[in-house]
Formats: structure tokens, C-alpha cells, sequence
């Protein structure tokens, strides 16, 4: 049941990540458009939780047809998990101004990576390496510019 419950959250909420990304302007010289990305990650979105909540409906249906004496234990820590990388999208949105991008990418990677079992080194290593990535990926290739924060140098990546 939560399972479908996420899938239609998801689904809802790549919606409104399209809805939302339709309204950026538009660029007469360009083929594409700041909305580009956020209708990807929507499209994404939409499919991911489409096929979600559709392969958990047979569940579903075994779940509201079975007794309804049994008392049902709930997976507290599972809801938690599935939250999280929602949490971790609003830590980075309230703190990448302060911290940066870099640090906020890193840490969210981090937490990401160690609540799923990896071992501490390697999700050090891993999520570092990664971030850093991202963010040259973004800020030098694609222009894009991210926060830098107050933490880092300004000219970091300056070459």
C-alpha cells in the first residue's frame, strides 16, 4: 500500500514539476529552453511513479480484500527511507546559498549512500568524487551557475 501510495505521489508530483516548468520563458534563439530539465526530471517522474503504483495495484487489491482483524504492523523506518531524499532536496534548496553546492551535493550523496548500507570509505570516496563531477559538469560545460557558498573559494574549479 505505500508503495502505490509513493507511486501516485510521484506521479502528482512530476505533474507539477511539468505544469510548473511550462511557465519559464522561452528563448527565441534557442531550440530549448530553461524548462527543459525540470520537464525531463518531471517526465521521469510521472513514468517512475506510473510504474510504480501500477505494480503494486495487485498487492493492493490482496490488501483491502484480506481480514481486516489481523493487526497490520507499518514500516515506520521504510516511510522514513522513501522520505528522505525529499528532505534532502529542501535541505539543499534552504542551505546551498550558505554552504554551496558543492558541500550540499556531497552531503546529501553521503547520508544517501550510508543509510542504504555502504560501507563509510567508499560513500566518502564516492559521493566526493561524484559531486565534484556534478558540479563542473554544470557550472563550466552547461554554464549553468550553481551557489558557491561561503565555505569554498570562489575560483575553485577556475581553470
Amino acid at each position: 500500500m505505500r508503495d502505490f501510495l509513493l507511486g501516485l505521489a510521484f506521479l502528482i508530483g512530476g505533474g507539477v514539476v511539468i505544469a510548473v516548468a511550462q511557465t519559464y520563458p522561452t528563448m527565441p534563439s534557442l531550440q530549448f529552453g530553461p524548462s527543459l530539465f525540470p520537464s525531463l526530471i518531471g517526465g521521469g517522474m510521472v513514468i517512475g511513479g506510473l510504474v510504480l503504483a501500477l505494480t503494486r495495484v495487485g498487492q493492493l487489491r490482496s490488501a483491502l480484500a484480506g481480514p481486516r482483524s489481523q493487526a497490520a504492523s507499518y514500516d515506520y523506518r521504510g516511510l522514513l527511507i522513501s522520505l528522505l531524499p525529499c528532505a534532502l532536496i529542501v535541505f539543499y534548496i534552504l542551505t546551498s546559498e550558505f554552504l554551496g553546492a558543492l558541500p550540499c551535493m556531497a552531503l546529501g550523496m553521503l547520508i544517501l549512500m550510508l543509510i542504504r548500507g555502504a560501507k563509510p570509505w567508499l560513500a566518502v570516496m564516492v559521493s566526493i568524487i561524484v559531486a565534484a563531477a556534478i558540479y563542473l559538469l554544470f557550472s563550466r560545460y552547461l554554464l549553468i551557475p550553481l551557489p558557491e557558498g561561503i565555505l569554498l573559494p570562489q575560483n575553485l574549479f577556475a581553470w
